[in-house]
């Protein structure tokens, strides 16, 4: 008996999965997109860098730099530099007019001056504008301990910050070489 079910069993599946393979579509090849999950996430892919921003300069950063920021009493002295003819200059001074340029706002970086920027308006051109590096040379801002320490020494009362004077005769580097002062002796 089982020599007749599997004689009877074998011919009806196969006939059944002859059916199934010829009623079956052809295999499709997968598109990338269904894989860029998973090269995107993969840690072993090497990511493009990301795109590099292009900065749209306006005419007024394109002409213009900052040539100086000072503080000043009621804000900021700040002179602007022309790119091309550096003789032309505009200078904004608190309580006067720079002609048709307007000092909006002032972000001033005393710990490094290359990172200070002034936003200016001309018209209808608005920008900020900074120091080129290729144009000017920012000097580093002295800092506030430098002041302290330039002021003039005070003044010590005391036997041990006494300069004894010069003994007469005697050579040394020390002392200034020039006319030499004789004292008469007491008789």
């Amino acid at each position: 008996m089982k020599a007749i079910l599997r004689r009877s069993f074998f011919p009806v599946s196969f006939s059944l999965s002859l059916v199934v393979l010829v009623s079956a579509a052809p295999p499709k090849k997968p598109s990338v997109a269904h894989f860029m999950g998973l090269i995107s996430g993969s840690p072993f892919t090497i990511k493009p860098p990301p795109p590099e921003r292009i900065k749209v300069e306006t005419p007024l950063e394109r002409d213009w730099m900052l040539g100086s920021i000072r503080p000043i009493e009621g804000g900021y002295s700040v002179t602007l530099i022309n790119k091309k003819n550096r003789k032309e200059r505009i200078r904004f001074i608190p309580g006067f007019s720079a002609g048709e340029f307007q000092l909006l706002d002032v972000k001033q970086d005393t710990n490094n001056s290359s990172n200070s920027r002034v936003r200016v308006r001309k018209g209808s051109q608005e920008g900020w504008l900074s120091y080129d590096e290729k144009l000017i040379k920012v000097r580093p801002v002295a800092a506030v301990s430098n002041t302290v320490t330039k002021r003039a020494p005070s003044r010590k009362t005391g036997t041990a910050s006494r300069v004894s004077p010069p003994i007469p005769g005697s050579r040394s580097s020390s002392t200034r070489s020039g006319r030499q002062r004789i004292v008469p002796k007491k008789k």
